[in-house]
């Protein structure tokens, strides 16, 4: 279901509306709320769930950019993040749960908007490395000629999208066909390619890793023992930055560990939002 925030039609999916505090779900890289369909549910049980896709994927539809706001840019996204927040909030204390990319958007957000916020779960950061596109490749890639190709530039995108997904389990027999077809259906979208390129040349500039020291707030981070897209030791790196943080690792899981195994995710992490707002 489309839903307007702000200047931008987002696909967003809510639970339990009246619930004591606003929870919201921040997908990764090439995901959208498909990927929290194992944890929705439950979570709705501790307060307001809203999960919604980042513009760029899933079926929020394509929108302009302009010269004073990129809506697929890392700042964008943190502003888009920032209306849905003061819209639903209604004074209930807010915990974004970030995964992957998704982490990046919400502790940008943590760093920007402190008082906006109650706590933070950060699943897999994708905090760490710097963003693969930036300075002047990134400006360059933007030239709205280049759009007009973006069908042919990302030809290859299926195959290398079915890899990282494949990697992203730790066990292949979670990764079933009905699991495939979830990740998979944005792209009967005609426009799927022209926003994945618009979210992939926006710039995802940030100063988020040397001033992760500065966050206050409860922080939870979460990720599968054998995660192969983002690091383990590169989301230690993250958590002991971090001054209030704790730190689980989901046993046996890989990336997606809200996934391969949503309950011992949301032991861990429900009795953190307990605990903490």
């Amino acid at each position: 279901m489309h839903t307007q925030i702000g200047a931008y039609p987002v696909e967003m999916i809510q639970f339990n509306p009246g619930g004591e505090r606003l929870i919201v779900l921040l997908h990764g890289f090439g995901a959208s709320t498909f990927s929290w369909r194992t944890v929705t549910a439950e979570l709705a049980e501790f307060g307001h769930v809203i999960a919604y896709d980042r513009p760029g994927f899933g079926n929020t539809p394509l929108v302009e950019r302009s010269k004073h706001e990129d809506p697929y840019s890392l700042s964008g996204q943190v502003e888009l993040l920032k209306r849905l927040v003061e819209t639903y909030a209604n004074n209930r204390p807010v915990v974004l749960i970030g995964h992957s990319a998704g982490a990046l958007v919400a502790t940008e957000f943590a760093l920007r908007y402190p008082e906006a916020l109650t706590c933070l779960v950060l699943e897999s950061p994708a905090i760490w490395r710097k963003p693969p596109i930036a300075g002047w490749l990134g400006r360059a890639l933007r030239a709205e000629r280049l759009e007009n190709r973006a069908q042919r530039l990302l030809e290859g995108f299926s195959k290398a999208g079915m890899k990282i997904l494949r990697d992203s389990f730790f066990n292949p027999e979670k990764l079933s066909q009905e699991v495939i077809d979830g990740y998979t259906a944005p792209m009967n979208n005609p426009d799927w390619k022209l926003a994945l390129w618009r979210f992939m040349t926006a710039s995802q500039s940030n100063e988020v890793r040397g001033n992760l020291w500065r966050i206050e707030m409860p922080v939870m981070v979460i990720t599968g023992d054998h995660d192969k897209i983002v690091r383990v030791e590169d989301t230690f790196k993250v958590a002991e930055r971090i001054l209030c943080h704790s730190i689980y690792l989901v046993p046996n899981t890989g990336h997606l560990a809200h996934e391969e195994d949503p309950n011992d995710f949301l032991r861990v992490v429900t009795r953190f939002i307990k605990k903490n707002s």
